[in-house]
């Protein structure tokens, strides 16, 4: 049986090539021309999920761990195990500002980065891609993950935040497939 993150990082490409399919439809609905699928363009939204689907993983287990969102139930509690455990607002907000901050800029970089290497861009050209398109695709993503981060972070568990970021992503890679699609 596969491992959880090689079953998460699978169903992240799928969801990555569907919303890369559905950008592909919409840009030809846009530009008045039929539809052909472009497989190289859908493969490489596919890879790069592949490639960050595990960091990702991993960072969200750490911050779990580190600043868990449930307070542990004191000792002497009788209650039953989950009525025992209560919400950490500090740690809530510690996990939401270290992923809209240091994980939003490593994903952006490296979604960045992935896609010009793909597309055949030199370091230098990869360099100057980052200079360009890293706050106007942050501040995109600003519109969107902070309030998807505090509903994930409060009530979907660990080991489903990923998935859940990348259903809820959909209707954001079809953003970066239409915004890779005009470059």
């Amino acid at each position: 049986m596969p491992s959880k993150l090689v079953k998460q990082t699978t169903q992240a490409a799928a969801l990555s090539a569907i919303s890369n399919i559905f950008a592909q439809i919409i840009a030809a609905y846009r530009n008045d021309k039929p539809f052909q699928l472009d497989h190289i363009q859908m493969l490489k939204f596919a890879f790069c999920t592949v490639l960050n689907t595990p960091l990702n993983c991993l960072w969200q287990q750490y911050l779990e761990e580190t600043f868990p969102s449930q307070k542990p139930a004191p000792a002497s509690s009788k209650k039953p195990v989950e009525a025992q455990r209560s919400l950490d607002a500090s740690n809530v907000f510690k996990k939401l500002l270290l992923d809209q901050t240091l994980g939003a800029a490593v994903n952006t970089v490296l979604y960045i980065t992935v896609m010009a290497g793909m597309n055949g861009a030199s370091a230098n050209e990869i360099i100057q891609a980052v200079r360009e398109g890293f706050w106007p695709l942050t501040l995109d993503g600003y519109k969107l993950w902070p309030l998807f981060s505090l509903v994930s972070f409060l009530w979907i568990p660990v080991d489903k935040r990923v998935l859940a970021s990348c259903a809820v992503g959909m209707g954001w890679g079809i953003y970066l497939s239409l915004l890779a699609a005009e470059k």
